[in-house]
């Protein structure tokens, strides 16, 4: 299992992408998680004299709905030599019923049998609305049932805020988790807060990670008090659940 950082970390920083780079490198981490539009001279630079790997690319399902922004995702995965790809987002209203969840449904599924044509794998990214309650079931668990080849990167953060255990849902969804966002927050509220001192169970999401033989635990803090030292200061509490990234 790797550690990496989703870089919206550090968006705060007036840095360039490869400069930031240096500070993942710098932090002990394995890995980054980047966009379809990265600059790929630039970065691969700076990915090989770190050692760094791409852990997949991030993007919205708008972004992939033209045959060349497909091309485009493509292109990325081939670059970066990675083979997932990330919807990271789709609104509230896409959960609010069954009939709505089953539409969403349908369309991951489309696009994931689209990527999966060219060897790639399609996954979807949470927030906490997907956990919208429809009766015996949650918008979320709907959206797993209904799709056939779409895989999910868990964000644990936001998964405790929409009500559900984040170490749980791991072991609920099984093995098509190979993502998760490690993300830290007070689940009552909503907000962010430094990794290690909200209500994350760090050690059981890392554990059930590990149960379930994900790929990539990812770092993200939407809004850090102090982005450069939330880079170290998350680095070194994963080190302490993962074995020094083995």
């Amino acid at each position: 299992m790797h550690v990496g950082i989703q870089p919206f970390t550090v968006s705060a920083l007036d840095e360039s992408l490869p400069e930031k780079l240096d500070r993942f490198a710098r932090a002990g981490y394995d890995g980054v998680e980047l966009g379809p539009d990265a600059d790929r001279e630039a970065v691969h630079d700076r990915l090989d004299a770190h050692g760094l790997s791409v852990s997949s690319i991030g993007t919205g399902l708008d972004g992939l709905e033209e045959d060349e922004d497909l091309a485009s995702h493509v292109a990325a995965c081939e670059s970066f030599d990675t083979d997932d790809v990330v919807v990271m987002w789709i609104g509230p209203e896409a959960f609010e019923s069954r009939e709505a969840v089953e539409a969403t449904a349908d369309r991951l599924d489309s696009w994931a049998d689209r990527l999966a044509d060219r060897g790639l794998r399609l996954h979807y990214h949470n927030h906490a609305h997907e956990f919208t309650d429809l009766g015996d079931t949650t918008g979320y668990e709907a959206l797993v049932a209904a799709t056939d080849d779409v895989r999910f990167e868990v964000d644990a953060g936001w998964a405790g805020v929409g009500g559900t255990d984040p170490a749980d849902l791991l072991d609920d969804v099984g093995d098509r988790v190979s993502l998760v966002h490690v993300k830290d927050m007070d689940f009552a509220a909503g907000e962010f807060v430094t990794f290690g001192e909200g209500d994350l169970d760090v050690g059981e999401t890392v554990a059930a990670a590990r149960r379930n033989d994900v790929e990539w635990l990812l770092v993200e803090n939407d809004e850090p008090v102090d982005p450069v030292a939330e880079l170290a200061h998350a680095s070194l509490l994963l080190d302490e659940h993962t074995d020094h990234y083995c």
